[in-house]
């Protein structure tokens, strides 16, 4: 019995921790609004939507730094951001620096960009969030939380969207003996 309520608990710990609000924030794109789509298989020239989304920590979000690399058969033909946001500093491509107004804490999963995107061929390739080049002391993706004085933490990478090939979701290693030693 002790080690059924063990392994239900720890369940609980790491789905809770995957799917809502804990110490770490996220970021990657989507080619749908529901976050769930990393891979798009579109017929060429036919318009893709895609998204940027984060998931901010439980320390809320208030801005984001990052950059977008596209591969050459992907063109972005629109690009619209989340009204919420009042500064927009720099080019998704060269790094761009994001913020919501004052007051405007982002304590959920919120989508920063809605992008239509066109390939122009079936070139398996993806649509990657890479690092700031002008962030300091490092390139990174950073963001913003709402505490006193915003400080900034990393942001982890969980997805870009794959033209044409499996996606890859990014995870965190861990084992049983690193669950169990939470109890």
């Amino acid at each position: 019995m002790k080690k059924a309520m063990l392994l239900a608990v720890a369940l609980l710990l790491v789905a809770s921790s995957a799917f809502g609000l804990g110490p770490k924030a996220y970021i990657g794109i989507y080619g749908d609004a529901a976050h769930s789509a990393c891979r798009v298989d579109p017929a060429p020239y036919s318009p893709v939507p895609a998204y940027i989304y984060i998931l901010p920590s439980d320390k809320g979000m208030q801005a984001a730094e990052f950059a977008v690399s596209f591969p050459a058969t992907v063109i972005t033909l629109s690009s619209i951001k989340n009204p919420g946001i009042t500064v927009e500093l720099g080019a998704m491509t060269t790094g761009i620096s994001v913020a919501f107004g004052e007051g405007q804490c982002q304590m959920d999963w919120v989508w920063l960009y809605n992008m239509s995107l066109m390939s122009l061929g079936t070139v398996p390739g993806a649509v990657a969030i890479i690092p700031h080049p002008g962030t300091l002391p490092l390139p990174a993706y950073q963001y913003a939380t709402c505490e006193l004085g915003y400080p900034i933490e990393p942001l982890v990478k969980l997805s870009s969207l794959h033209f044409y090939q499996p996606c890859m979701v990014g995870t965190q290693e861990t084992n049983w003996g690193a669950i169990k030693s939470l109890f």
